[in-house]
């Protein structure tokens, strides 16, 4: 075989390697797109690097697209994380704290974006790999990212759980249950006013 026909082997896979990639992007981008919002409750269980198990939660989430998240940790502290769609809002009742940072800021590199994002711009941000008819691994092109790979998993249903792989090397796996596809959701869900006597720390 000549230089030439090896080049052009070469070229060809490089190519088609190009276009599988911009197509699992699509494929997970067409699965999301009919997700306008979603509720459920979840499990959390994070291990470390050697498989122990170092952390465990409970609790619950509701995002609609755009750009809208609640997640509410109930077990074992009492935690929310609100994005509004112009700020991220944390809320720790066990210190009595409230800290707020811009939401442009809080989700740099951060492939949970995905989830309720229809911004083009950002989804370029990420390399998109189909693990199998039911699982993609997203990972931030950036690779500075805290969370390195994000697996987005799926059932008949639709989305029924998260694997993240953090820079740590901590994996998080995530179950979803009691889940609500495209139900009415209130605005109200992604309001936050700070308790009274809680410190407001604004990081905008």
């Amino acid at each position: 075989m000549n230089k030439y026909v090896k080049t052009l082997l070469v070229l060809s896979q490089l190519v088609f390697a190009g276009y599988a990639v911009a197509d699992d992007a699509e494929s997970l981008k067409l699965r999301l797109s009919g997700l306008k919002s979603f509720n459920a409750e979840f499990s959390q269980t994070v291990k470390d690097e050697q498989g122990e198990t170092v952390h465990e939660a409970q609790g619950a989430i509701t995002m609609t697209r755009p750009n809208k998240l609640r997640w509410e940790t109930v077990l074992p502290d009492e935690t929310s994380l609100i994005a509004d769609g112009e700020s991220v809002w944390h809320v720790d009742f066990f210190v009595e704290q409230v800290t707020v940072m811009s939401q442009q800021q809080a989700i740099e590199n951060n492939p949970m974006v995905l989830l309720t994002s229809n911004s083009d711009e950002l989804w370029q941000q990420y390399s998109i790999t189909q693990v199998d008819n039911n699982a993609f691994n997203v990972s931030p092109t950036a690779g500075n990212g805290q969370i390195r790979t994000l697996t987005v998993k799926f059932d008949e249903a639709g989305l029924t759980g998260l694997v993240m792989l953090d820079s740590q090397k901590q994996q998080s796996v995530i179950q979803f249950s009691k889940r609500k596809f495209n139900a009415v959701i209130s605005p109200e869900q992604f309001t936050v006013n700070v308790p009274d006597g809680f410190m407001l720390d604004d990081q905008r």
